[in-house]
């Protein structure tokens, strides 16, 4: 695979001579920040070390964000939209208001564009310029054509490279990318960090995602393609949801407004933190976004056993039934198909962290989802780091006998490791289960039409920087059915790194990695500090002139 080339950035003489004129787009910034920031927007001086990103991409409308370093407590900046990479056409221009408060984060969502249209934009200081990001509008309510999108998860930033995002940043423009959760780790890895920290708190949380952030594949996903985010247990803490122990509520609000801090997301004006909502992409597809940490109860906590709660259940459920869309995609955290190990001849649960351990919730929607008809549901899920695809059955029978009502694709983790079970085990006690692998790892891409639905896993060697990435399978579904069905001369199954079939092979370039990722973190360090004076170095030469 060829190495990223770097982005095309213009000089802030340019961009000022080509981005005066305003189009029809229009643009605000997140009113839940109104609080945060007090006073009218104007240009100030700062650099965009960590890089661009779009998001939540509607047919009319997208969410933009960058975040200035500056040492000033209040500033801004300036976000041009075109429809040229040169920003000669400009479709809108804004200036949006940071500060401190919110850690330099610039966030807006432009309206007034055009369906299914390529976008090209930048942010300007008064003494610097962003790298050019590229965008995509969805395409029009009425559309019947075709989509790409892709989805991950689980991206431990010590653990080897993220040579999935690297592929999935030369695809060309895609509909959509989903981030399914765990998008950092709040681990102290003491054993390849050398500046490890726990996430605690806001300056923790915020330093965790600059590192992560340092990683050019992922800066580069960010900048070409649209992306939505879903958080998991990772954005606070591993399965803090078990309340064993709590964390306190200040930790896990931390958490919570920094992924709001990061991420090209808007934010809903009297529910400061939800991240459920639906986004149509026309007649092909809905997607619709859970949570299922957030109203999580039942765990050592004295409340009913709950995973997504009424409110989120009940809007599920509706919009599933009222989707005018071919296909439904539900990104999804956890597992929904059930996954058992057989014990004295019994298939036993193995995860309560997921859908398993909410049989109420779980058996509500899928029965409603049958009851209904309700056809093509298609659950995209994250978390257990293994590539499966599975139909959903509905209150499968002790003997094996089961209807699905929906499919579900798991798109293995981008580097964490893989669910330590033997496959053909998996295989035999949960027969809806049509392919099981952990011990690769890489992304997925779907590919939908009015016929089928096309899943590809692709994995790589996440050990090797910009490793070629390879597809693993391709599963198809013709429409109507809840079948994947698996391509001719492509694999299903395989163990889980840790089994004892690859615990051997996996030693020793595990211990290589290590070395690796040290030596990679000091690159990171330097790279971050390499940014950060070249963006200072500008304001410094102005204030010897008399500048500001």
């Amino acid at each position: 695979m060829a190495s990223i080339p770097p982005p095309r950035i213009l000089t802030r003489r340019r961009l000022l001579v080509h981005g005066t004129a305003v189009g029809a787009g229009l643009a605000f910034v997140p009113s839940a920040w109104g609080r945060l920031i007090t006073q009218d927007a104007t240009v100030g001086p700062g650099f965009f070390a960590d890089g661009v990103a779009s998001g939540e991409p509607a047919a009319n409308a997208v969410t933009f964000w960058s975040r200035l370093t500056t040492e000033r407590a209040v500033s801004g900046a300036r976000l041009v939209v075109a429809t040229d990479e040169g920003l000669t056409n400009t479709v809108a221009t804004t200036v949006v208001p940071t500060r401190r408060a919110i850690d330099g984060s610039l966030k807006a969502r432009v309206g007034g564009l055009k369906p299914d249209t390529l976008y090209y934009y930048a942010w300007q200081s008064s003494d610097g310029v962003s790298p050019i990001g590229r965008t995509k509008t969805a395409k029009p309510a009425d559309s019947a054509a075709g989509l790409r999108m892709a989805f991950s998860s689980c991206q431990d930033f010590p653990v080897g490279f993220f040579n999935g995002h690297t592929e999935a940043a030369t695809l060309g423009p895609l509909d959509l990318y989903l981030l399914l959760g765990d998008y950092q780790y709040e681990y102290e890895n003491t054993e390849t960090r050398s500046d490890a920290f726990p996430t605690v708190d806001l300056k923790s949380f915020r330093d965790r995602h600059k590192i992560y952030r340092a990683d050019k594949a992922l800066r580069e996903l960010h900048r070409v393609q649209p992306v939505v985010h879903i958080w998991d247990d990772h954005e606070v803490e591993d399965n803090y949801t078990e309340n064993n122990p709590r964390p306190s509520d200040l930790q896990r609000a931390a958490g919570y407004r920094v992924s709001f801090e990061w991420m090209p997301r808007m934010q809903f004006p009297r529910e400061q933190f939800r991240i459920y909502n639906r986004w149509q992409h026309g007649r092909m597809a809905d997607v619709i976004m859970l949570d299922q940490r957030q109203y999580r109860t039942g765990d050592l906590d004295g409340q009913p056993r709950q995973l997504v709660g009424r409110a989120q259940l009940d809007f599920l459920k509706a919009r599933l039934k009222a989707s005018p869309s071919t296909w439904k995609l539900v990104a999804n955290q956890v597992m929904i198909a059930p996954l058992l190990v057989g014990v004295g001849g019994v298939g036993q649960e193995v995860n309560q962290d997921q859908w398993d351990g909410y049989d109420s919730e779980r058996n509500e929607l899928l029965d409603f989802i049958a009851a209904e008809q309700i056809s093509n549901v298609v659950f995209l899920t994250g978390d257990i780091h293994t590539y499966m695809s599975n139909e959903v059955p509905q209150r499968p029978g002790a003997a094996g006998t089961y209807k699905s009502v929906a499919t579900e694709y798991i798109g293995g983790s981008i580097t964490s490791s893989g669910l330590p079970l033997p496959a053909e085990s998996v295989n035999a006690a949960n027969p809806w289960i049509k392919t099981f692998n952990g011990a690769d790892h890489g992304y997925a891409q779907i590919d939908l039409s009015a016929a089928e639905a096309v899943v590809t896993y692709r994995v790589s060697d996440i050990q090797q920087e910009a490793a070629p990435s390879r597809t693993l399978s391709r599963w198809r579904q013709p429409v109507n059915t809840n079948t994947p069905v698996l391509d001719a001369g492509t694999r299903a199954f395989r163990s889980g790194p840790e089994s004892p079939a690859d615990s051997a092979s996996e030693s020793a370039p595990n211990a290589a990695l290590r070395r690796r990722r040290r030596r990679w973190e000091r690159f990171a360090r330097r790279d971050v500090e390499r940014r950060e004076r070249e963006g200072a170095a500008p304001r410094r030469r102005r204030r010897g002139k008399g500048g500001r």
